[in-house]
């Protein structure tokens, strides 16, 4: 994405239309918290940047410098300059289990944006994510759908609505329940890795009717976009991470105005993709709730806050005491004990020898179960450094796609 704004943030959109990596740009900029752009004016890129309007939350993501750096970049481009953030929205509560977040932004060529944030690092957002396993909606999902029903009234202008990880389930979601007068002001929604809906969402007619407008880009290893019933056709983008690390789209590959694209996904996207989709089609929603309700009353049980605090020793309990709980399904133990085995190739390291004796001690048959073999683990393929591109490289892949060639 940095290398798309040095080569592409010269043209404005009356230049070189809108394109799905300005979208995945905005996507990145909801994760971001800014101080003033709460109210209905709010302010533009470049007046946020000038007047550091940024929040600094290092501290609390540790994605923030790579974010931060797009959004500057952004602010000092012809493209992006103008576009202007209003109506931010924050939501984070335990009691009530909601993580939300979304903004507006106006956007020079005449639309309005509406960028849904993913999930950050709060264990309130992650628990949320893991409801959507057994809930028919989650609490995310129904401000979603109020917020674009807002955000559709406060202008008169054509709507592009996008999101990253949860915010493309949510960007759906509000989309697929949004009055269909507001439905046809949506140029598009585009999921960037967000999951897929449940199986009765699947089937509304509201999804039915948007879905031809439905935009769906995953990496090559993706994990999160091909959960529950997930969009098709999707993109397949080309990333230079591994593993469940392909997930931060500031890793996918861009070429001109848009993503490097791959023919398929990899083998071990398709095998985790089976695996989960097993056990959905297996278990009904109250042996799914049952299970999340157990793996989150040990999460609580270690006082972390934040997702990342789930590390080292806490984290190996943790999955160890998921793997032993005899309250919880077989099926959905077999299920957790393979993607254990699968956990090396998924970008978890270490936890693959976790992985090993979880499969010994807690996947033994029980009463009468027959005990699955259990798969082996594949080796990591290496992390690949992003190539280097000179500005030789850059002049010579920008004049590939300019249009002034």
């Amino acid at each position: 994405m940095i290398d798309y704004l040095a080569w592409r943030g010269e043209f404005p959109f009356a230049v070189t239309p809108w394109c799905a990596v300005d979208g995945v740009l905005m996507a990145t900029v909801s994760y971001l918290n800014f101080h003033g752009i709460e109210d209905a004016k709010g302010w533009t890129f470049s007046e946020a940047e000038r007047i550091g309007l940024l929040r600094d939350d290092s501290e609390a993501s540790s994605s923030f410098e790579n974010r931060s750096r797009a959004f500057r970049a952004m602010a000092e481009s012809v493209r992006f300059r103008d576009c202007r953030m209003h109506h931010f929205i924050a939501i984070s509560d335990a009691e009530k289990k909601i993580q939300f977040s979304a903004m507006c932004i106006d956007l020079p060529d005449g639309t309005m944006c509406v960028a849904f944030r993913g999930t950050d690092n709060t264990i309130v957002g992650w628990r949320e994510d893991f409801d959507m396993a057994y809930q028919v909606r989650v609490p995310a999902q129904e401000a979603a759908v109020y917020y674009l029903a807002q955000a559709a009234e406060c202008t008169d202008r054509p709507l592009r609505v996008v999101g990253h990880s949860k915010g493309g389930n949510l960007a759906v979601y509000a989309a697929a329940l949004a009055d269909a007068d507001v439905q046809d002001r949506i140029v598009a929604v585009e999921s960037f890795d967000g999951p897929g809906m449940n199986r009765e969402m699947a089937q509304e007619e509201g999804y039915l009717r948007l879905k031809p407008k439905i935009r769906s880009y995953i990496p090559q290893s993706s994990i999160i976009g091909l959960l529950m019933e997930y969009y098709e056709p999707y993109t397949v983008v080309k990333s230079t991470a591994s593993g469940i690390s392909q997930h931060d789209p500031m890793t996918w590959q861009v070429y001109g105005p848009r993503f490097e694209e791959m023919e398929g996904i990899d083998h071990m996207a398709e095998v985790v993709r089976d695996t989960l989709h097993e056990w959905l089609e297996q278990s009904t929603p109250e042996q799914r709730g049952a299970f999340v309700e157990a793996l989150f009353q040990m999460v609580d049980a270690t006082k972390a806050t934040r997702f990342s605090d789930l590390t080292g020793e806490k984290l190996r309990s943790l999955l160890t005491m998921v793997g032993n709980r005899k309250d919880v399904e077989p099926e959905t133990r077999r299920v957790f004990n393979r993607l254990m085995a699968q956990a090396v190739t998924l970008g978890f390291g270490n936890v693959v020898d976790l992985g090993k004796s979880i499969l010994k001690r807690a996947d033994a048959p029980s009463h009468g179960e027959e005990k699955p073999a259990a798969p082996a683990a594949e080796a990591p393929e290496g992390e690949k450094e992003p190539p280097d591109m000179g500005p030789g490289e850059n002049r010579a892949a920008e004049a590939a796609t300019d249009p002034r060639e």
